[in-house]
């Protein structure tokens, strides 16, 4: 029923989560260290230096290969807990998990930092270019109309 679609909601929240809140703290830290650096580079001045298009894409990559990277251990858990209904049904060697707290003890009892990072490679490939494409065009776009509101 209804019940059975949210089923693991709880799961992609505990993941996704922390990864949006994770993502945008460090986004917002890159972006003003890259200005710090700019800036000193730069004759000094009162004027806030406006951050060139590639350091914004920079700033944005490099947010989103952190924030992916962190939160893979959540991530596997909420993967682990949304193909179980599958695995159940195949055979007797199937492993059921009780919520994430489970699937990630399994992780780290099954392989410690190797068992709880499984995959985080193929998730930061997956998180940096989205990341950089949404965020990068999110900033060109407020540049075009704050300027065209001037």
């Amino acid at each position: 029923g209804l019940r059975g679609i949210y089923k693991g909601y709880g799961a992609t929240l505990a993941s996704f989560g922390p990864f949006s809140a994770l993502y945008f703290v460090f986004y917002e830290k890159f972006k003003l260290w890259s200005r710090i650096y700019l800036q000193q580079r730069s004759a000094p001045s009162d004027e806030q230096v406006v951050l060139p298009f590639p350091w914004i894409v920079l700033s944005s990559a490099s947010a989103g290969a952190v924030a992916s990277f962190v939160t893979s251990p959540l991530d596997m858990a909420k993967l682990r807990l949304q193909i179980q209904r599958g695995a159940q049904s195949g055979g007797e060697n199937a492993t059921s998990y009780r919520g994430v707290v489970d699937a990630l003890t399994a992780a780290w009892q099954g392989g410690g930092y190797r068992g709880l990072f499984r995959g985080a490679g193929a998730r930061v490939l997956h998180f940096v270019p989205a990341t950089t494409v949404t965020m990068t065009s999110y900033e060109t776009c407020r540049g075009f109309f704050q300027k065209s509101l001037e």
